[in-house]
């Protein structure tokens, strides 16, 4: 069966390296990077994710990831999403958000107490699609947590289609595990 994928899904590639793998491992998450599918042409999915370099519209060329949907948002209009990058294409990559997130996620689960959460005009990969869907009418985790892996994936807001198995020259060619 074939996953058919919409403007506005989400998409979430598994840890790739050792310190991906175990950071991962350490939070129960099975995704490591965040990123929005645009829209779809002769050469693939067109996609938004922030690299290091920031905000990117760019190709999507992995080779597997997790498909999701928002709940709720209906049809997607691609040019609504371009829009959106463009309103936030000068943000830049958010570095320190990692150390505040692992903080934040620490002293939550071992010491069950919640810090403020610090919102800048600095973007990574799970601040970027909480950032667009929330530009979209979802709020997909609540205020007071940082964007990680384990929320976004245990969001009551998003509903698992399926994963992509493999990709070629930008085309999804192999999907398991649909939910269509």
């Amino acid at each position: 069966m074939e996953l058919k994928i919409k403007s506005g899904d989400l998409f979430a590639t598994p840890p790739k390296g050792w310190l991906e793998k175990r950071l991962c491992g350490i939070i129960g998450a099975k995704t490591y990077h965040w990123g929005m599918l645009i829209a779809e042409d002769d050469k693939g999915w067109v996609i938004t994710e922030s690299i290091g370099k920031g905000v990117a519209l760019t190709r999507f060329d992995y080779p597997e990831a997790y498909i999701y949907r928002i709940k709720d948002i209906g049809e997607v209009n691609w040019k609504r999403l371009i829009s959106i990058v463009a309103d936030y294409g000068a943000y830049p990559y958010d570095w320190e958000v990692v150390l505040r997130t692992a903080i934040w996620w620490l002293v939550k689960h071992y010491l069950g107490k919640i810090l403020p959460i610090i919102k800048d005009k600095k973007v990574n990969c799970q601040e970027w699609v909480v950032l667009i869907a929330y530009e979209l009418g979802v709020k997909i985790i609540p205020d007071d947590e940082y964007p990680c892996c384990e929320n976004l994936e245990n969001s009551p807001y998003l509903e698992y289609m399926g994963q992509i198995k493999e990709v070629n020259n930008g085309k999804c060619i192999s999907f398991v595990d649909c939910n269509i």
